[in-house]
C-alpha cells in the first residue's frame, strides 16, 4: 500500500510541476507556497524524489534517535549470509557499556543491504532512557545477532536530544 501511495503522490507532484501527465493531459500549473513564492519549474520533481524515494518521508515521520553510517561484515568475516531489509532490528552495543539494545535500522538510500556493504541509516533504539545523555557524533558501536558481531557503525548525527551527551 505504501508503494502505491508513494508512486501516486510522486506522479501527481510531477504532473503539477509540468514534468509529467495527470490522466491523459499534461498541463503546466503555477504552484506557490504560503508566502507567494513560485515552487514550479522543475524543483518539485527533485524534492519529491528525495522525499518519497530516498526514505525522507519515513525519517520526517519517525521517532528516530540518530543517523549512522553502518558497515556490514562480509560473510567471510563472520557477518550475515543474506541481505538485511530496511526495518531490520539487530542488537546495538556501545563501547562505554555492556548493555545491548535493539536498534531498528531504516536505510536512507535503499531497501536492502548485502554483506560487505556500507550504508547510511536512521536508527531507533529501544532503551532511550538507559542511554540518556550518553551519545555523541562520531561515536562507534557494534551491531549484533546474539553474540555474533555482524557490523559496525558510527553516529553521524544525534536526532533525539535526550540521548545527546552534554558538552
Amino acid at each position: 500500500m505504501n508503494v502505491v501511495l508513494r508512486d501516486a503522490f510522486y506522479s501527481t507532484l510531477l504532473g503539477l510541476d509540468g514534468e509529467g501527465q495527470i490522466g491523459e493531459r499534461q498541463e503546466n500549473y503555477k504552484i506557490e507556497d504560503e508566502n507567494g513564492r513560485e515552487l514550479t519549474g522543475g524543483e518539485i520533481g527533485s524534492f519529491a524524489w528525495e522525499y518519497f524515494y530516498n526514505n525522507r518521508m519515513e525519517l520526517d515521520n519517525s521517532s528516530a534517535d540518530f543517523i549512522a553510517i553502518l558497515t556490514y561484515k562480509t560473510t567471510e568475516q563472520g557477518g550475515r549470509k543474506t541481505a538485511a531489509k530496511t526495518g531490520y532490528r539487530p542488537q546495538i552495543k556501545f563501547d562505554f557499556d555492556e548493555m545491548h539494545a535493539s536498534g531498528q535500522q531504516m536505510f536512507i538510500d535503499r531497501s536492502l543491504v548485502f554483506p560487505g556493504d556500507t550504508v547510511e541509516a536512521v536508527i531507533k533504539i529501544s532503551s532511550v532512557d538507559y542511554f540518556s545523555n550518553q551519545l555523541t557524533e562520531k561515536m562507534k558501536f557494534e551491531f549484533r545477532e546474539g553474540t555474533t558481531v555482524i557490523g559496525t557503525g558510527i553516529i553521524k548525527h544525534v536526532i533525539n536530544n535526550r540521548l545527546r551527551k552534554s558538552s
